[in-house]
């Protein structure tokens, strides 16, 4: 398996990706990611490893003894959503005639549960509404506005079977929390001053909490013993308190439930937005998603 010549593959439709997603249509962009999906996919399936196995593979930086150097600037996160993106659409002629005037590409990436989400999935007349309104609606406020109304009203139900999950509920929202702060430290500044944002948080304990938050992406992922920092400031210490809370625990079936409330692959991009203090290319890398 030479993850090498997967690289190499899809490495300049990323960067193809990059350079033009901010004057590109929704529509574009979502077919250049579904090119790279559809080459994970291929490669996945030829040597049967693990999609989740794989993007580690191609980002490096593992939380294991060996792939530990970074292989490549594509983040987990990234390969992820042109994975899914991949299964969505059988073909890539699908998303042309589905979306001909798709104009949001944030817009399409929230209301993605809604497509392939098995628990969430729309079908029929409320389906094709969705469809219509990402396609025709150019107020981007209203846009994300129903997008919204329609996570509250399929994903924000509750019902009897959600109660072993009100256990983890304090976990999950200082996640989302602590997610929020680092999303906005890092969108809203460059490297040394979202550094100075932070406070004075040691670059090693970054390093590992990101490992750690990792390692809660999927079962059997390696975590790290450490030591909390003298004077951790808030919200790093709760949020560094339900890392540790989460890690020791001896039943994998907890964190498993705690990935259904909070999904992998946004576990995987605060872990990638953590690697980005520790350095100005991880950072700038990481800002571009």
């Amino acid at each position: 398996m030479d993850v090498s010549h997967l690289i190499q593959q899809i490495t300049p439709s990323y960067n193809f990706y990059k350079k033009n997603k901010n004057k590109s249509s929704a529509t574009t962009c979502i077919e250049i990611m579904w090119d790279i999906g559809d080459t994970i996919k291929i490669f996945s399936e030829k040597y049967e490893i693990a999609p989740y196995g794989l993007f580690r593979e191609v980002y490096g930086k593992s939380e294991g003894r060996k792939n530990t150097t970074q292989k490549s600037y594509i983040t987990r996160e990234f390969q992820a959503r042109c994975y899914r993106i991949r299964n969505i659409f059988n073909t890539k002629n699908e998303i042309q005639n589905l979306f001909p005037t798709l104009e949001s590409y944030k817009a399409f990436r929230d209301a993605m549960p809604f497509f392939d989400n098995p628990k969430y999935k729309l079908s029929g007349k409320e389906r094709e509404d969705l469809i219509n309104v990402l396609n025709k609606t150019s107020q981007h406020k209203k846009l994300m506005d129903y997008i919204k109304s329609l996570q509250t009203k399929n994903i924000g139900i509750k019902n009897p079977r959600t109660q072993k999950f009100d256990a983890l509920e304090k976990q999950k929202e200082i996640f989302i929390s602590f997610y929020r702060l680092i999303n906005e430290v890092i969108k809203n500044n460059d490297y040394d001053s979202a550094v100075l944002k932070i406070g004075n948080v040691d670059k090693e304990f970054i390093r590992l909490l990101a490992k750690n938050t990792s390692a809660l992406s999927q079962d059997g992922l390696k975590s790290f013993t450490y030591n909390t920092p003298e004077h951790l400031p808030s919200p790093w210490t709760e949020y560094e308190k339900t890392i540790k809370f989460l890690l020791i625990q001896k039943n994998p079936q907890l964190i498993r439930r705690f990935r259904r409330l909070v999904p992998s692959e946004r576990i995987v991009r605060l872990a990638d937005m953590l690697y980005g203090f520790l350095s100005e290319d991880y950072f700038r890398n990481v800002k571009n998603q």
